[in-house]
């Protein structure tokens, strides 16, 4: 039996494959719809939730860089969206070998969504590569163009992300600020110019076994990388037992560093341009109010550079 949904726009979608399944709900998960050629997506969501999304178009109308829905059903919490071929992070996995300046021209399309939230006192939150839409086109010389619009935006008192892109802050849910968007940001760049390799964690099951949790391991990477941590760092998480935490991955940190000096930035970073190593040092400053905003990011000599 073909299900189909009428949108306030007065179009119907006949809905297709799930795309994304809800792991109680079958009705609340991500399908595909597909009104004659064109290709859509849709969901349902909580109350509360659509009457933010529309809150937030309200707000960005006209936006260029960051999703919005493009036809609603009310009676159903219904939220129906552009089709995208991809993520950010698919996208890269799958074509190792684009090139470096489109790979520029793409992170900074980024950087110019999270502007537009910041402009208008938003935070997102969840700035990580499996956000950030893709679409592109490969002419015939098999060269690609990507497109991209960024997948999320919303407020929450709680811990969010996937670990490995939330800023030290990020990961005790305390004092996020747009400066956390800024950290996630970078770390987003680092892995899209090729260096995931120390941003990833391959094996949460050995973590596990030891007894470490991945927060806890990130918190201790991102200290060993870009410390020592500040005291401008724990003043604003005012939470003893977080203040604690963050203290005691700061000092494995530091003891890791005494025995592998080159896990400082300092000098991973040698290999890389003046210009490079000056804004990564910047963004990720481990003292949020110390950090780049996202305005001097985008005004910063290396988007300039053309390798």
């Amino acid at each position: 039996m073909i299900s189909t949904i009428a949108g306030q726009s007065g179009r119907v979608y006949v809905q297709c494959e799930a795309l994304q399944r809800h792991h109680e709900d079958y009705r609340l998960s991500v399908f595909k719809a597909e009104p004659g050629s064109e290709s859509f997506v849709f969901e349902r969501v909580p109350r509360s939730f659509y009457h933010l999304v529309l809150c937030l178009a309200a707000g960005f109308a006209g936006s260029r860089r960051l999703r919005m829905h493009m036809d609603c059903n009310q009676k159903e919490d219904l939220l129906v969206y552009p089709y995208f071929k991809g993520t950010l992070l698919a996208f890269l996995w799958e074509d190792p070998d684009l090139p470096l300046l489109e790979r520029k021209k793409t992170l900074r399309r980024v950087g110019e969504a999270i502007q537009e939230l910041h402009g208008k006192d938003w935070i997102h939150i969840d700035v990580k590569p499996d956000n950030m839409l893709v679409n592109w086109t490969c002419d015939k010389e098999g060269n690609k163009t990507v497109t991209l619009e960024d997948g999320k935006s919303r407020q929450t008192p709680h811990a969010v992300e996937n670990a490995m892109w939330r800023s030290p802050e990020g990961q005790t849910g305390r004092s996020v600020t747009k400066a956390s968007d800024i950290f996630s940001f970078i770390l987003v760049c680092i892995y899209a110019l090729g260096g995931g390799g120390f941003l990833l964690l391959d094996d949460h099951h050995e973590l596990a076994n030891r007894g470490i949790a991945p927060e806890q391991e990130i918190l201790v990477r991102h200290f060993s990388y870009f410390g020592p941590a500040p005291e401008g760092l724990f003043k604003p998480v005012n939470s003893e037992d977080w203040c604690s935490a963050l203290k005691a991955a700061s000092e494995i940190a530091d003891e890791a560093v005494k025995e592998q000096p080159e896990l400082r930035f300092k000098r991973r970073g040698e290999e890389l341009d003046p210009e490079a190593q000056n804004m990564i040092s910047g963004m990720t400053n481990l003292d949020p109010l110390a950090r780049t905003t996202i305005y001097q990011v985008l005004m910063h000599q290396w988007w300039q550079e053309d390798t």
